[in-house]
């Protein structure tokens, strides 16, 4: 079960689409093609249930400051080009 800030570097996926689970974070990349069809239906649902536990999470969460600090993620050369 997806929950939102808790268990660090969790991540769950919807096809290519990643959500990763941090402290302070919710990363979410990839690629989500929501087509018209049962399997377009099935990811919408699924990735509206991901949103909506990030949101409940946000708004049930006590004292939330306005902005937190992150340090930006470096990134890394590859070591294989």
């Amino acid at each position: 079960m997806f929950k939102p800030f808790v268990n660090g570097n969790e991540s769950h996926a919807i096809h290519d689409l990643t959500l990763e689970n941090q402290e302070d974070c919710v990363s979410i990349y990839g690629n989500l093609q929501l087509t018209k069809d049962q399997t377009g239906l099935e990811a919408a649902k699924a990735l509206q249930n991901y949103v909506n536990a990030v949101v409940s999470a946000l708004e049930n969460e006590p004292n939330l400051p306005e902005k937190i600090d992150r340090q930006d993620q470096q990134e890394i050369e590859n070591p294989f080009l």
